[in-house]
């Protein structure tokens, strides 16, 4: 299991919205609400260590996506 507490589909769905629906609040959002003071980490803090890849149920090459997160928003 990741050790950084990423909230992995929370912040798929962020990404999701701001290129799908181009939410301006999702920078925000993703700064002070879903990593800033939740004690949650940031995409960029995945240590591309590829457990949650063995246990994601859609197969999901959830680190590539996750350093499209990271450019995104930070």
């Amino acid at each position: 299991m990741c050790r950084n507490k990423l909230l992995i589909p929370d912040l798929f769905k962020l990404y999701n919205n701001f290129v799908l629906y181009h939410d301006r609040n999702a920078k925000y959002y993703y700064d002070n609400v879903l990593t800033g003071s939740t004690g949650h980490g940031k995409a960029s803090d995945c240590v591309y260590c590829g457990s949650c890849e063995k246990v994601c149920p859609q197969q999901l090459n959830i680190r590539q996506l996750l350093r499209k997160v990271a450019e995104t928003f930070e």
